[in-house]
């Protein structure tokens, strides 16, 4: 499997080269899905803000290939995931996921031909976990994934140097939840999602 790496050192190269050999199918999974969304993100014919509808579409296209944003959900709504009805779970699932794919598509188009570079791949029983490094001009962001084994296996958590998104989210749920009912925090997520497509910044969904 060919990678882009950037490596400082004889250790970090070693570790690239154990990826290279060891990959198993959860790591080439990730890989096929990022490869996918770094063609997107580099293609000329998508750039500018006229193609912002179309490129946004397209990385939405790709996320949910390879997320499975109803566990992912699950979990970060945690214990109070079994208070929502089938219907409210499934209006959670849409619209936290619209939400997450509005929120860090902001993010990726920022992208300026950084290197990913896959360190390490360890798999337990329905779960993977995959180390990646996302390497930046002035420095590299370990950017790690968490997968889950369905029909194939699918990203749940993405944990950026050392902070989990389920987790984060989590906390923020749990906030809402102590003083609100499912389908208040259910509006505070949509809340969001509009102020994104108005323009406004989001940084959390407890903040008003």
């Amino acid at each position: 499997m060919k990678k882009n790496v950037r490596v400082f050192g004889l250790v970090a190269l070693l570790l690239a080269f154990s990826s290279v050999a060891f990959a198993g199918e959860p790591q080439d999974r990730l890989k096929g899905g990022i490869d996918k969304v770094i063609v997107i993100l580099s293609d000329q014919s998508l750039k500018g803000p006229a193609k912002r509808a179309e490129r946004q579409k397209k990385l939405r296209s790709v996320a949910d290939g390879f997320f499975d944003w109803r566990e992912l959900s699950k979990r970060a709504v945690g214990e109070s995931w079994a208070k929502y009805t089938p219907k409210q779970q499934d209006d959670f699932v849409v619209s936290f996921s619209e939400l997450l794919q509005k929120t860090y598509i902001l993010k990726l188009e920022k992208y300026n031909n950084e290197k990913v570079s896959y360190v390490k791949e360890q798999v337990e029983g329905n779960q993977a976990f995959i180390n990646t490094l996302v390497q930046m001009k002035d420095k590299s962001i370990p950017i790690n994934y968490v997968m889950i084994k369905r029909d194939q296996w699918m990203v749940y958590d993405v944990v950026v140097e050392g902070v989990s998104l389920v987790k984060n989210y989590r906390s923020q749920f749990a906030k809402v939840l102590s003083k609100e009912s499912p389908e208040g925090l259910l509006q505070r997520i949509k809340d969001k999602t509009k102020a994104l497509d108005e323009g406004k910044n989001v940084d959390d969904v407890v903040g008003q």
